[in-house]
């Protein structure tokens, strides 16, 4: 399991209402320790194997926090927010995360220098803006598509304003995908600490299809770990699925 492989390398995260950067846990210095071989030292004891993720259980008012695994909040179909959840950064003019928004220049100046144009899409969505917009795609397409592609409310990262839309300001859904952009977004998002939330073929484990745009800050410790597999998913890593 990644998570547990990452756990166990000593990844510790931050409450993503401080931060959302991982630091790796300190160890003891080798060279103060007597020799490997000493006859007094004790045997090596073997890695403890991290708990399963707790189950969530949130109910009522417990609703108005998000779900959290190891610092790491979780919004989605099966994990739920009330309307009366609102990020601190929510008051920031683009309503995202500090550390988000910071590694998303960074993205943006990458690609430029990679002769890509990349800007923000769409970023915070209050529970209401999320309402209007499921809303408005269950009139505008059929009900499959529409939640396929669409959150209810409650049920979506942008409220938590971890996640973004990025875009080339031309191409949007199916044809973003078709994109230089997509494609760089696919192998430099992990680098700036962002992952492509929503991969392809993973609707059954993530609740939505295909979205080659839509990013989600994580950090950059833990995006390392999706750096060599862009299929995997954040329940997939966090033990969820």
């Amino acid at each position: 399991m990644k998570r547990r492989a990452f756990l166990a390398a000593g990844g510790v995260m931050l409450l993503t209402g401080c931060s959302s950067t991982l630091h790796p846990a300190s160890t003891p210095d080798a060279t103060a320790t007597d020799p490997v071989d000493s006859p007094s030292d004790p045997p090596a004891s073997p890695t403890p194997t991290p708990a399963a993720p707790p189950p969530d259980e949130r109910t009522g008012d417990g609703l108005d926090t998000p779900y959290a695994v190891d610092g790491i909040v979780v919004v989605s179909p099966a994990h739920r927010v009330s309307a009366a959840y609102v990020p601190p950064w929510a008051q920031r003019p683009d309503g995202i995360h500090p550390d988000a928004a910071a590694g998303f220049a960074a993205l943006v100046a990458a690609a430029q220098a990679d002769g890509l144009a990349l800007s923000l899409r769409s970023g915070y969505r209050t529970y209401a803006d999320q309402r209007a917009s499921f809303e408005r795609a269950l009139r505008t397409y059929p009900e499959e598509t529409a939640r396929r592609y669409y959150a209810e409310p409650g049920a979506s990262e942008h409220q938590t304003g971890l996640a973004l839309d990025a875009w080339d300001g031309t191409n949007r859904g199916s044809a973003f995908a078709q994109t230089p952009q997509a494609a760089w977004l696919a192998t430099h998002a992990t680098t700036h600490g962002f992952i492509v939330r929503y991969p392809l073929g993973k609707t059954a484990i993530t609740g939505y299809a295909w979205e080659s745009w839509h990013l989600r800050w994580v950090g950059t410790e833990v995006s390392a770990a999706f750096t060599s597999d862009p299929s995997l998913t954040l329940e997939e890593f966090l033990g969820l699925a």
